[in-house]
């Protein structure tokens, strides 16, 4: 090889070296560029959960591991809370003694629905007897007093109160749980009405968004229109409004009790407004923690 060879190898040599660090210089371009675009999907992501970046205790929640449910075969993360300041309404203290249930415990402490966040609740009122809505309203009142939570109507709605409701909902917004559903309906559509029952109460018990602890969510009550209509017909407005009582206490977490003189004993009986043991046992289910 001559010398004038080994100069054009030298100065291929020399382009090459300079191509690949041009090549290495270019690169944390790039990568800021795509860290750049990060951080806007991020803020995005941190938009949609209602985080605010600045605080570190919500830029660390940001990249905590999610807790994921399926819904129709497709996984939803478990929806993160709004942000809140505190309990809505002062905690209820317990004044009363009686017999009370959970339907749902951790360590033997009630589990119910969030104090620091309104508890929304939408209402199907196709096939409502006359004064049907004035029950529903007056029961959700009670029972609002009765625990400290705070009831937010968000609406009508046409969903059928089904067995397996899904917890999340595209209709009610598929980043949050679907609110308290409260329908009017018959045996025809719901099995579960035939014969004296006159209501079907209950919520489902969830975890937190980071796997932390349980709470009450995506509640259904289903009222039997004929059974209530023919009550209200009747004259029985007592009895009528107290099948709701009974029914929406279900919803907010109290279980049946073998205690005539309850309201949440499970059949027919001379009660027809909340006992003291109902009462006691909803203060207690509207004195849970809030979530974080």
């Amino acid at each position: 090889m001559d010398e004038r060879s080994d100069e054009v190898l030298s100065r291929r040599a020399r382009h090459q070296v300079a191509r690949a660090a041009r090549r290495r210089r270019a690169r944390p371009l790039v990568v800021l560029a795509v860290f750049a675009l990060g951080l806007v999907g991020v803020g995005a992501v941190a938009q949609a959960r209602g985080l605010d970046l600045r605080q570190p205790d919500d830029l660390a929640a940001l990249f905590r591991p999610r807790v994921m449910v399926e819904v129709d075969g497709r996984a939803f993360a478990v929806p993160r809370p709004a942000p809140a300041s505190g309990r809505l309404h002062p905690a209820v203290p317990v004044t009363s003694a009686g017999s009370y249930a959970f339907l749902h415990t951790v360590d033997g402490a009630p589990v119910g629905y969030d104090p620091c966040r309104p508890v929304r609740y939408v209402v199907r009122p196709d096939g409502a007897p006359p004064g049907g809505q004035e029950l529903v309203d007056e029961a959700v009142a009670e029972i609002e007093a009765a625990t400290g939570l705070d009831f937010a109507y968000a609406g009508r709605t046409d969903e059928v109160p089904a067995v397996g409701r899904d917890l999340i909902q595209t209709r009610y917004g598929a980043s949050q749980w679907a609110p308290v559903l409260i329908a009017w309906s018959t045996s025809d559509e719901m099995p579960g009405l035939a014969g004296d029952v006159a209501g079907i109460g209950g919520s489902a018990a969830v975890p937190g968004a980071d796997g932390d602890g349980l709470w009450l969510a995506a509640g259904r009550l289903a009222l039997d229109s004929e059974d209530l209509g023919r009550m209200l017909d009747a004259g029985y407005r007592g009895a009528a409004r107290g099948v709701v009582l009974h029914e929406l206490a279900h919803v907010v977490g109290l279980d049946h009790v073998d205690d005539p003189a309850e309201l949440m004993y499970p059949t027919t009986s001379a009660r027809v407004d909340l006992g003291p043991g109902d009462l006691a046992g909803l203060a207690l289910v509207g004195q849970v923690a809030c979530e974080q």
